[in-house]
């Protein structure tokens, strides 16, 4: 249903514009409060404290969805990742981890099981990768990040 009402709106649009229009319309409920957590210190001050512990804040701007993520290092080094993902309503998504830009590389949706999805592939420098995951169910929606060095080990993963 959605895909024709996109393909009603839009016209002969791309397929990834498509894509990453849906996606918007997936995640227009993310908000600062994900789950209803308590107010924790931000990002952006546990980073400049020392003080990082496995975290997500999303904010919908008027023009872009941004969310941050900060997570532990899965290869033990004790190091913390900070991710960024923007979605632009003009059907842009960005990802830049640890301040290194990834460009994306690929994009796929589909339905199962009662849930919308979509996936974006990027690559970043030297042959690392990552993964970005959307879906949008009744029990509501999700965003997630998994990212690999260039030797292919997951040094990070993330969700809301």
């Amino acid at each position: 249903m959605l895909g024709l009402l996109l393909t009603f709106i839009c016209g002969d649009m791309d397929v990834k514009k498509l894509l990453l229009i849906a996606a918007l319309i997936i995640l227009s409920g993310c908000d600062e409060h994900v789950n209803g957590a308590p107010q924790k210190l931000t990002i952006a001050s546990m980073i400049a404290s020392g003080k990082e512990e496995r975290t997500t804040e999303c904010v919908k701007g008027s023009v872009t969805l941004k969310c941050e993520f900060l997570s532990g290092d899965l290869l033990g080094s004790g190091k913390w990742h900070h991710a960024i993902i923007h979605i632009a309503k003009s059907g842009e998504l960005s990802l830049t981890i640890d301040n290194v830009s990834y460009y994306q590389t690929d994009a796929s949706s589909g339905f199962v099981d009662g849930e919308k999805y979509a996936n974006f592939d990027f690559s970043g420098l030297n042959n690392a990768k990552a993964t970005v995951h959307i879906s949008n169910s009744n029990d509501g929606s999700q965003i997630s990040l998994d990212a690999w060095d260039q030797k292919e080990n997951k040094f990070m993963t993330a969700s809301n």
